[in-house]
């Protein structure tokens, strides 16, 4: 169960902007990684050590990782149809409003 309090709140957020697709329903999963190599539902996770989020929508794969306290790299891993990037944008406008919210170490 996620209890850091930004993760948590960027999940409802995206909960509520995708309630069709969201979690273990079809269509948009998000998986956060700190640099101990925990997952956001590890009970040792720590946002402040956030490193990694992989965003799963429609069968893709984007992933948001970290260099250093304020620099990501974005990659995706699959092409993209170009239909989905207004909505992938809308997803990575909130992941990203949330994640600079957290006072990373």
């Amino acid at each position: 169960m996620i209890t850091n309090e930004n993760m948590l709140n960027m999940l409802k957020e995206l909960d509520r902007e995708f309630p069709n697709g969201f979690g273990l329903r079809e269509g948009l999963r998000i998986d956060a990684i700190d640099l101990k190599d925990n997952y956001d539902d590890d009970i040792d996770f720590d946002e402040e050590l956030l490193d990694e989020l992989r965003i799963y929508y429609k069968n893709k794969t984007i992933l948001i990782k970290r260099y250093d306290r304020d620099n990501w790299e974005i990659e995706d891993e699959d092409y993209l149809k170009f239909e989905d990037f207004r909505e992938i944008g809308k997803i990575l406008s909130i992941v990203m409003k949330h994640i600079s919210r957290i006072e990373l170490d």
